[in-house]
């Protein structure tokens, strides 16, 4: 949904009466980021049940208010005035887990390191690669996510969502049009409300230690202080991080937001870095790696709010040049 309005006193009284959700007024949402850094949101509302979402969806869609569905936080960027309208959590029926065989369905909102520990301790393999990758089951399938050679579109059979309109769909793998941190449900404007995946039996013990050795292995690529992960794509054949290191930005600081000096496709928060400061940084390593590689950078952090319009109109004129 494009709508930017917040919600009106209206809006707020019929989501105090849906079933099996609660919302706050002004939250901030930093805390909800794993880069810390996020103005308020008009209404943040926490979601229980499928029903619940199917009526929050139908409600923003009567009174042209924007949503805004917010996982695990950990590949978003939140603009400093926060975000209107209304931003979703799941919660809930959201978080089960059912196991049939070796089919596993799996709520949304279920993380996707903790579905693959208990998977891998049921002697159930195949997200032993994912398991260091820090989203939500939802999150994931959004954009395909993919860590060590295995991308979450290996093991998906079907997708349940409720649509911009508020229908309950269920998509099969060949509808998501899944590619390289890819989906169609980047465009559609869809919610994952769960997925379905066939692993494959193996040996629990090999499972956790393999899982153990990728955590240790992710672990000491990445730095320790607050990020959202790799800020951009991999272009085809190369590395967005050799990029942007080889344009001589590793280390770069705008105020308190520093391209990582131990990952250069990662910003990191100092403490007390702003949106804007990490905006800043972003149209400075597009700049740099375009004009000294010719690549053109595709952001992989989700932009929210402000800040996508402000990308797309800066990167063909920025006037970042102190660094």
């Amino acid at each position: 949904m494009s709508q930017e309005n917040s919600p009106s006193q209206a809006v707020l009284e019929e989501l105090a009466a849906i079933p099996g959700l609660r919302y706050e007024v002004g939250a901030p949402l930093a805390p909800y980021t794993t880069l810390q850094i996020g103005g308020p949101a008009s209404a943040l509302a926490t979601v229980g049940s499928e029903e619940a979402l199917v009526a929050v969806v139908g409600l923003a869609r009567r009174f042209e208010v924007s949503l805004q569905l917010l996982g695990l936080g950990s590949n978003v960027l939140i603009p400093d005035e926060g975000l209107q309208g209304i931003v979703l959590r799941l919660d809930g029926d959201f978080k089960r887990i059912q196991v049939h065989g070796d089919q596993v369905h799996a709520g949304a909102a279920v993380p996707l390191g903790q579905l693959a520990r208990k998977m891998s301790a049921r002697g159930l393999c195949g997200l032993e690669p994912l398991s260091g990758f820090p989203s939500t089951v939802g999150g994931a399938v959004f954009m395909n996510a993919g860590c060590y050679g295995t991308e979450i579109s290996d093991l998906l059979e079907t997708v349940g969502i409720v649509d911009a309109r508020g229908c309950r769909r269920r998509l099969l793998l060949a509808d998501l049009g899944a590619g390289y941190r890819s989906t169609r449900l980047q465009q559609s404007g869809d919610f994952v409300v769960d997925a379905v995946l066939r692993l494959r039996p193996g040996s629990s013990d090999r499972a956790l230690r393999r899982i153990a050795e990728l955590n240790r292995r992710r672990r000491s690529s990445m730095p320790t202080l607050a990020n959202a992960g790799s800020i951009f794509r991999n272009p085809e054949g190369g590395y967005a991080g050799r990029l942007i290191e080889g344009a001589g930005l590793k280390g770069a600081q705008i105020g308190r937001a520093q391209i990582s000096s131990q990952h250069a496709n990662v910003i990191v928060n100092l403490g007390g870095a702003s949106a804007g400061e990490v905006m800043e940084l972003l149209v400075l390593m597009h700049r740099r790696v375009r004009e000294t590689s010719g690549v053109e950078l595709e952001p992989e952090i989700v932009l929210t709010g402000s800040l996508r319009a402000a990308w797309y109109s800066s990167v063909d004129g920025s006037s970042v040049d102190s660094l």
